[in-house]
């Protein structure tokens, strides 16, 4: 039985190692792509503190200026940390933003990704190949996905393989023998490392396939009893309710920190999205709409939407930027009176939620994101009435449905953020041993085709 997953270990590897290898190493480049543009910006995102900050329709009035023709303020997003810039959403261009010293009222700098980060994305998903925006699965991608599933094939029958008999040999399997010659080190690099990083390799290509097949993602989700649509959420709907919506408690009522209990509004233009892979920056091919991942931008019935052009959801920073799909047209959401009350809500939202590690503003709802470990996109939705500025409704991540927690898991775990900096490190370095796997392995594999050949008959 061992021969057998032997040569399976050995022929799925040899036509997928390097297309493994390169997703491997830059999916750990990308692992601290924030930290890394933080010191490459020159500060850009952070201020100096002074006093307390401006009110956000003050800041709006003094930025406004300054933007470019047509550009209107679409949302702001908000650190607790007040040394952190405020980062303005815009309206143009699409998926525009900017940080804005709140203490002076100042643009400090565009938000951008860097250029290098952009290509080793491209890399990572798709092998530089150019999506056609149409949704069909094309090459760059389809070679990706039947990687990734080489991929699980060979960490599988490496632990069918090097599965340790005795407690003796499992000792040996936990460390590399330094000393013992080149070939024993390259075996045990090979071997020693595949068994460190296994777990997070498997964690990472069996949600990386996710974006990959729809098949895949559909089987997926039904495994754990959700559904890949995400109900979407259109809060310039709530528009035409002005009034508080019939009262339907949202469960415990202790968790709104209100005198006043706050009821759930009625769900208003409901929709799906059937491709999951928006949630890391992928392409939607029907509506992608407002919600813990994506702040409150909103997609009307768009065909499709090439992954270059969706907001940077890692941030929740999209702002209120509705995209009409039948004129390409961009409409700005917010206005003049709307932007008026955006101070009293979110000094209503801070005091219910004084805990964040980030709040999104956008014209109608406050996404609040918390710290903590497990789902880093988890996150309450408060709406707001857009006249007075008082919170009218609160949409709880507990109360939310169990593919919208699904999404958030799945892109905690790819990345290896739900615990934090421990479990990011652990990703980054799992991913690097795994960009080593292929390599070693071709190395054991030529050392061996070429051992025999040097016998004698």
């Amino acid at each position: 039985m061992k021969d057998f997953f032997r040569k399976l270990h050995l022929w799925a590897s040899i036509p997928f190692g390097l297309v493994i290898s390169t997703t491997c190493l830059t999916g750990a480049i990308l692992v601290f792509e924030k930290e890394i543009t933080a010191l490459c910006d020159g500060g850009v995102e952070y201020v100096e503190p002074s006093g307390e900050p401006l009110p956000l329709d003050v800041l709006v009035e003094k930025v406004q200026p300054g933007l470019e023709a047509g550009a209107e303020v679409t949302g702001v997003v908000i650190s607790p940390s007040p040394d952190k810039a405020y980062l303005f959403n815009l309206s143009e261009p699409a998926g525009a933003s900017v940080y804005v010293d709140q203490y002076a009222g100042e643009v400090k700098g565009n938000k951008e990704r860097l250029p290098f980060f952009r290509h080793v994305s491209r890399l990572h998903r798709w092998l530089f190949d150019s999506n056609p925006g149409d949704g069909t699965l094309f090459p760059g991608r389809l070679i990706v996905g039947i990687s990734t599933i080489a991929f699980l094939v060979i960490l599988v029958s490496g632990i069918v393989v090097w599965w340790p008999r005795n407690r003796a040999m499992l000792k040996n399997r936990l460390k590399i023998a330094l000393g013992k010659g080149k070939m024993r080190f390259w075996y045990d690099l090979h071997v020693v490392g595949g068994i460190y990083a296994l777990l997070f390799l498997l964690v990472m290509a069996l949600t990386g396939l996710t974006w990959s097949f729809e098949w895949y993602r559909n089987g997926f989700y039904g495994l754990f009893g959700a559904e890949t649509g995400r109900a979407s959420k259109t809060v310039t709907a709530l528009e035409t309710e002005r009034t508080a919506p019939e009262p339907v408690c949202i469960g415990d009522c202790s968790k709104c920190k209100l005198d006043v209990c706050i009821y759930a509004a009625p769900q208003v233009n409901e929709g799906a999205q059937p491709d999951a892979s928006a949630d890391n920056g992928g392409a939607s091919s029907a509506v992608w709409n407002s919600d813990a991942v994506s702040g409150a931008t909103i997609v009307a019935d768009a065909p499709y939407i090439a992954d270059e052009e969706l907001p940077d959801v890692s941030d929740a920073v999209s702002g209120a930027t509705t995209v009409d799909a039948s004129s390409g047209a961009t409409t700005v959401a917010a206005n003049a009176s709307s932007v008026a009350v955006w101070q009293l809500a979110l000094d209503a939202v801070k005091s219910m939620a004084p805990e964040y590690s980030q709040m999104t503003l956008s014209d109608g709802a406050i996404t609040v994101l918390h710290d903590g470990i497990g789902n880093q996109r988890a996150s309450d939705r408060y709406i707001y009435n857009k006249d007075t500025g008082e919170i009218i409704s609160v949409e709880l991540y507990e109360n939310s449905d169990r593919g919208n927690k699904l999404r958030g898991w799945v892109f905690s775990l790819h990345v290896g953020s739900w615990g934090g900096i421990v479990t990011r490190i652990l990703a980054f370095l799992s991913a690097l041993l795994g960009a080593t796997l292929p390599l070693t392995g071709y190395y054991l594999w030529i050392r061996r085709i070429r051992g025999r050949k040097r016998r004698p008959d």
